[in-house]
C-alpha cells in the first residue's frame, strides 16, 4: 500500500504542472484543429477511391463516366 502512494505522490506535481499548463482554450482549439485535419483526410480518402473506382471503369469499359 505504501508503494501505491509513493506512486501517487511522484505523480502529483506532474498533474498539476499539465492542469496549470493547458487552457480549456487550448483544449478545444487542439480539438478542432484534429478533427479538421481528420475530415481532410476522409475526404480526400473518398476523393482518391473515386477516382481510381472512374480509372479502373475507363480502362475496362474503354470510356469515361462520373
Amino acid at each position: 500500500m505504501e508503494n501505491a502512494v509513493s506512486i501517487v505522490e511522484t505523480i502529483k506535481p506532474v498533474t498539476d504542472a499539465l492542469t496549470n499548463a493547458i487552457t480549456p482554450v487550448q483544449l478545444v482549439a487542439v480539438l478542432a484543429s484534429v478533427i479538421g485535419v481528420g475530415m481532410g483526410f476522409v475526404l480526400m480518402w473518398f476523393g482518391v477511391r473515386k477516382g481510381i473506382s472512374i480509372f479502373k471503369k475507363a480502362v475496362m469499359k474503354g470510356k469515361i463516366s462520373a
